[in-house]
């Protein structure tokens, strides 16, 4: 991997975080840091939460594996935590291994909600900024959002202008989908809120988001 690219993003979340004087950690991918080089899935959620991290879990990337398939999260046995095992299926479908995909955070600055991150405007942008790069050294065919904010700062990055809307099924909760520059993105709500995979209610609903043809 271009080791030299990895180390000048690292550089740039450790001077940002102390410029921004956060306090609680940071962490940017769910992967090993050789995706950046070539990934054919990206899947972004928001920011890492909680009021601390745990201290066995890698800042910048995973050593190797997924931190979906590797990690034990809030107790649970390695892997089982509710939305590691969402976010496994919804690998199962793209036909993706999970160390395969470029997974990691929009904003690598932890917080226990995100209402609760300070300077949350700069953060974005400064998240924006790098995952820019990110996406443009490892240029995925297929970019997923998870949650609402994460979805529409991607959506913008990516610059997909026009979505189309589905709903998963479960009140007025929806999914998006679009194209922009050869590149599929699909915004899902928040699978820990709503485990759409394995629920038969969703399935027509994921089908159409992920489709093949356009």
């Amino acid at each position: 991997m271009d080791q030299s690219f990895a180390e000048t993003l690292r550089q740039r979340i450790v001077g940002e975080y102390a410029a921004q004087g956060y306090k609680r950690g940071w962490r940017l991918l769910y992967s090993p840091a050789s995706v950046i080089d070539d990934a054919d899935v990206a899947f972004i959620g928001l920011n890492p939460g909680g009021d601390i991290g745990d201290q066995s879990h890698a800042e910048f990337a995973m050593p190797h594996g997924s931190a979906y398939t590797h990690e034990s999260w809030k107790g649970r046995p390695v892997g089982e935590e509710g939305l590691q095992r969402q976010v496994r299926h919804l690998f199962d479908r793209l036909e993706c291994p999970a160390e395969d995909v470029l997974a990691g955070n929009l904003v690598p600055f932890r917080s226990s909600n995100w209402g609760s991150l300070e300077h949350r405007g700069t953060a974005v942008t400064f998240g924006t900024e790098l995952w820019r790069d990110i996406l443009d050294h490892a240029r995925p065919r297929i970019i997923v959002a998870m949650g609402t904010v994460a979805a529409m700062h991607v959506r913008q990055l990516l610059d997909v202008r026009e979505v189309e809307q589905v709903r998963v099924n479960w009140g007025p909760v929806t999914g998006t989908r679009g194209v922009a520059g050869g590149i599929t993105f699909v915004g899902l709500p928040h699978l820990s809120r709503f485990p759409l995979f394995g629920r038969p209610e969703s399935q027509a609903s994921l089908d159409w988001l992920f489709r093949t043809s356009a």
